[in-house]
């Protein structure tokens, strides 16, 4: 199980002439959904003009928050409240990607920053930590075999990025407005 923040994105496509009253479910549910322990926000997506899916990107602090969460008995009921509502069953994804990084911790509605942003602070998370396990770890293993200190050193790289450094990055940075902290229009 993971200790790692979590998104997961669901996506609902809704009955013609239901969109309404979908929207009115969803809207009286959030703040329902936010006093659930782990919960750290939500942001739905509207359709463009003449679609008809939904989006609901939901951020937990773990994977274990997020299984709580859905197995809740007001979740199931907000679930089986809208089902009327949709056309198929949603799908359901976990975003384990670079944007989890990005999301703030306790914001309720996320916008990922523009994808420049994103690629400038995991190139310099990437270079420092690179730069650090050089000088540290690349001594302690220059006399393994290559693969093996390939292994290891990619290893410690992607453990350091991924539960040390860009949260701690991507906190610094939106902190001094690098990544902004747009405020996202509620939208059901």
């Amino acid at each position: 199980m993971s200790a790692a923040p979590i998104t997961v994105v669901i996506s609902r496509i809704v009955r013609p002439g239901r969109e309404e009253a979908f929207e009115q479910a969803v809207r009286e549910f959030i703040p329902k959904s936010l006093q659930f322990a782990g919960h750290q926000g939500a942001f739905i997506l509207r359709p463009p003009p003449g679609r008809r899916e939904y989006g609901a990107v939901v951020r937990f602090e773990s994977q274990e928050a997020w299984e709580a969460f859905r197995d809740a008995d007001q979740y199931q009921a907000f679930l089986a409240g809208i089902r009327e509502h949709l056309e198929e069953e949603p799908r359901v994804e976990l975003a384990t990607g670079l944007e989890g990084w990005f999301a703030a911790p306790g914001r309720h509605f996320v916008e990922a920053p523009p994808r420049w942003k994103m690629a400038v602070t995991t190139w310099f998370g990437v270079v420092a930590t690179s730069l650090v396990l050089v000088l540290t770890l690349g001594r302690w293993i220059e006399s393994w075999p290559w693969l093996l200190r390939h292994l290891t050193f990619n290893a410690a790289m992607v453990v350091l990025l991924t539960w040390i450094v860009m949260p701690s990055l991507s906190a610094w940075l939106r902190q001094w407005g690098f990544l902004g902290s747009r405020s996202s229009k509620k939208a059901a």
